[in-house]
C-alpha cells in the first residue's frame, strides 16, 4: 500500500511538470519572438520554430517551461520586452 501511495505521488509530479498546451499568438519584435498566451509573453528559446510563422499568427502550441536560454549577443536594440518567462516550443500548428 505504502509502493503505491509513492507511486501516485510520483506519477503526479511528473504530469504536473510535463508539457504545456495552449492557444497562442505569435509575436516577434527586435528582442526576440515570444509566445503570448493569456495576454502573457514567454520568450521562446528556440525561436526557429516560429521563423515561418508572422507577428501576430495564432497557433496552437505545445510548451516546456525553462530556467534560463542563451540569447544572442550580436542584437542591436533599444526595446525592452517584458516577459512572464522563457519556453521551449516541443510542437506548433
Amino acid at each position: 500500500m505504502k509502493n503505491l501511495a509513492i507511486s501516485l505521488f510520483c506519477l503526479f509530479v511528473l504530469l504536473s511538470c510535463s508539457k504545456k498546451e495552449d492557444n497562442a499568438t505569435v509575436i516577434k519584435d527586435c528582442t526576440g519572438a515570444y509566445i503570448r498566451i493569456d495576454s502573457k509573453d514567454y520568450f521562446i528559446c528556440n525561436d526557429e520554430m516560429v521563423a515561418n510563422f508572422e507577428n501576430e499568427t495564432k497557433v496552437y502550441v505545445e510548451y516546456d517551461k525553462v530556467e534560463h536560454c542563451d540569447q544572442p549577443d550580436d542584437a542591436i536594440c533599444l526595446m525592452l520586452h517584458l516577459s512572464e518567462g522563457t519556453i521551449e516550443l516541443t510542437k506548433i500548428k
